[in-house]
């Protein structure tokens, strides 16, 4: 079963640096790591790591992606196919997004949500 997704909207593309700086946070906090493409990252997140300190009395070992996408880093067709029918998003959020993140949890528990 698919567990929770969050689309975070972007108005510039991510800097180099900031690429790094999640990474290494990812890779700090998941006991499985594998980076399939600059900014596309599967891994098993250690919930505890999140703050999260109720795991329901499962594993805190969650699988989640992590993927940014856009123009120039990747996944541009599944970006742009994803904004084609949108809306104007513009007076909604302030901004057109030009790229985004997503982050997709593999498990539909409470702590999942979390």
């Amino acid at each position: 079963m698919s567990g929770p997704a969050l689309v975070i909207e972007l108005a510039e593309p991510v800097p180099p640096g900031s690429i790094q700086k999640l990474r290494d946070l990812l890779v700090r906090s998941s006991s499985h790591f594998e980076e399939k493409r600059v900014g596309e990252y599967d891994l098993n997140i250690h919930a505890e790591s999140l703050g999260i300190a109720d795991t329901g009395g499962i594993d805190g070992r969650r699988p989640v992606m992590v993927s940014l996408m856009g123009p120039g880093i990747g996944d541009e067709a599944v970006f742009e196919a994803e904004y084609a029918d949108e809306v104007d998003q513009e007076p909604l959020i302030g901004f057109i997004p030009t790229h985004a993140v997503d982050v997709i949890a593999f498990c539909n528990r409470p702590v999942d949500h979390a």
